[in-house]
């Protein structure tokens, strides 16, 4: 069996470390220069940057254990801290009942006890549907809660009204069922060994980023007789009655690379990998490809002339005067990340690719997260200055209110080719964590070896809880 792999994300390593660990061939395709996918991390004057706050979870002990195999047990573990800016104060979140009682100014208080009240009332004779974020929300935390916490970071960080964003998002990203479970959870909290959420605490590479696991899989893969191909992007995948025979990819050198595979893993964006099937997909299989949305993130990178802004791991920032969304301090997730007197921030823009903020350089990029800074109070003017920015274009699915017809389309058109499977975030374009797709990835290639289903598909599928 010879199995090319798409893509060098955690999905695509993951599947690839578990075929070579068992011994059979295996090739990972990658357009970048480097293994790791979004959870890539690089060395910026002496900082070690990642996209974001990227950190390990996870319930399943032996997933976890595989975590410290990969990383030969150089790990660290954090106890989460994030807060939401709101109304020039700090809440913790996911949101505590306690913290929110007494910061909330007593007029906001009272109206929020009493819409969730009201709208508690009301759902005994019209329910509200569950059929878009805002919905799902209302009727679960009443309207003052939902603008001050939810909706109105969320319409920022999307670029669309809340009514047209499906409710999976809500129900993955929400840890709690309502505003009386956040009061139980808050007066009672979890007895000694009962674990009640998945991030109170995370697992991190001890050195190097979260990038560390990346480089770590190809490492490994490598030694095992695995290939890892990086600067090596795919072309096309031929298919001959309903099997992909060829898989044509192209060299650093320019040339074309042609692989024969006995089966193909795809975990780059599912729309490109369809794309590049040949014969080409339907005329609505290609409907389908054009109404799945992405949005992109600019990362900008600020040094800031401190041993440290805050103690949190990341802080949202909801309100629609501010342009920066999400901040997050890598010395807090790893003492390795940055030197002790200094320390860097970094701050995410959502935006649509191709707009005035995907558009920015670095100077005006760090001078627009300074200055949203300052107005929360994490800076003071004159102690920063922009070192790096990136640019994801495919760091979101759009889940909207049609995201799930049309993808089901294209998971039709993958089901056509019978040694094609598709898996990870990007393959399923799913909003999944890290421990989903590292999980997504293992169970394909259990599939691939015991030649069952592993029910890769699964993982990251249900309403559970995300954050």
């Amino acid at each position: 069996m010879h199995t090319v792999v798409l893509g060098a994300g955690l999905a695509g390593l993951s599947t690839a470390y578990e075929l070579a660990k068992a011994g059979t061939r295996v090739t990972v395709v990658e357009r970048n220069d480097f293994a790791g996918g979004l959870a890539c991390s690089w060395q910026t004057a002496g900082y070690w940057l990642d996209h974001g706050p990227h950190r390990f979870h996870s319930r399943d002990e032996e997933l976890v254990r595989h975590f410290y195999e990969v990383l030969d047990n150089e790990v660290v573990i954090r106890d989460r801290m994030s807060r939401i800016y709101m109304q020039g104060k700090f809440f913790d979140y996911p949101l505590k009942a306690m913290n929110v009682l007494k910061s909330l100014p007593p007029r906001l208080l009272v109206r929020s006890c009493w819409d969730y009240a009201w709208i508690r009332f009301t759902q005994v004779f019209k329910k509200i549907p569950d059929d878009n974020f805002e919905n799902w929300v209302l009727k679960r935390f009443g309207r003052t809660l939902y603008e001050m916490f939810f909706g109105t970071y969320t319409s920022k960080a999307w670029k669309m009204p809340c009514t047209e964003i499906s409710a999976d998002w809500a129900s993955q990203r929400i840890s709690q069922a309502n505003l009386w479970d956040t009061i139980v959870k808050t007066l009672n909290p979890p007895r000694e060994g009962e674990v009640r959420s998945l991030v109170s605490e995370f697992w991190y590479p001890a050195d190097g980023g979260i990038g560390q696991l990346g480089r770590k899989y190809a490492e490994k893969i490598r030694a095992m007789g695995g290939e890892v191909l990086l600067e090596t992007p795919l072309e096309r995948i031929e298919v001959e009655n309903g099997v992909a025979k060829r898989v044509i990819c192209r060299n650093k050198d320019g040339s074309e690379l042609v692989l024969e595979p006995t089966e193909v893993v795809n975990t780059i964006p599912l729309q490109r990998m369809l794309e590049a099937l040949r014969p080409e997909v339907s005329a609505e299989v290609k409907q389908a490809i054009g109404n799945l949305r992405h949005l992109g993130i600019v990362f900008v990178y600020l040094e800031i002339d401190k041993p440290t802004v805050s103690p949190d791991h990341w802080v949202y920032l909801p309100e629609k005067h501010l342009t920066i969304h999400r901040i997050c301090e890598f010395k807090n997730f790893s003492d390795n990340s940055a030197p002790g007197n200094k320390t860097v921030v970094c701050c995410e823009i959502t935006c649509n690719v191709g707009d005035e903020h995907w558009r920015l350089n670095l100077e005006a990029a760090a001078k627009i997260a300074e200055q949203d800074l300052i107005k929360v109070g994490l800076l003071q003017p004159g102690i920063s200055r922009g070192i790096d920015m990136h640019k994801l274009p495919y760091a979101y699915p759009v889940y909207d209110l049609t995201y799930k017809a049309n993808l089901d389309t294209l998971k039709k058109a993958v089901r056509k080719v019978k040694n094609l499977r598709t898996t990870g975030r990007q393959g399923l374009y799913r909003y999944n964590n890290m421990d989903h797709s590292i999980a997504m990835g293992r169970r394909t290639a259990k599939t691939l070896l015991k030649a069952g289903d592993g029910q890769a598909d699964e993982v990251a599928a249900g309403q559970e809880y995300f954050g």
